[in-house]
């Protein structure tokens, strides 16, 4: 994979991580896919199935305030890209 491609997936999973901890410290403890689709930008959820609206993620305190330290995030993101391809 090239560069470019990898450091938009940084970018993607760094905007995840910052959409997560807003979240929980909103007070949300589940999110929707269609929640965090607008989080994310998506202009257009009328194209979302009624399962893709339905489907729901519990939010991991622990995980989330683990992911507030610059340096655990960054190992994260490491571990992340380490398993994912």
């Amino acid at each position: 994979m090239s560069k470019k491609f990898k450091d938009l997936e940084d970018l993607i999973t760094e905007a995840i991580f910052e959409i997560l901890l807003e979240a929980k410290e909103s007070g949300h403890n589940l999110l929707t896919f269609e929640e965090l689709c607008v989080m994310l930008g998506v202009d257009d959820v009328s194209l979302l199935t009624l399962d893709e609206k339905d489907i729901q993620f519990k939010l991991n305190a622990e995980f989330l305030e683990e992911l507030k330290d610059p340096e655990i995030r960054r190992a994260m993101l490491q571990s992340l890209k380490a398993t994912k391809h």
